[in-house]
């Protein structure tokens, strides 16, 4: 198996205006340790709640691996 050589994790949370329009608000964290394990990012995004006061819908990880 190959070894993955870069983590992105992508927060989502998703708004809605006074007319019902659904807005989707994303930060994006890159260059994290690639080896993170699942549990690792949900308490990443946690923390990121914590101190930014937001609520995440979505927390996606990209991770990247080279096949050659």
């Amino acid at each position: 198996m190959n070894e993955v050589n870069q983590l992105v994790v992508v927060l989502t949370r998703v708004t809605y205006d006074s007319e019902g329009k659904a807005t989707q608000h994303k930060r994006r964290f890159s260059n994290l340790k690639p080896t993170a394990t699942d549990e690792q990012i949900k308490t990443f995004s946690s923390i990121i709640e914590r101190l930014t006061g937001e609520s995440f819908d979505k927390v996606e990880a990209i991770r990247t691996q080279a096949l050659v």
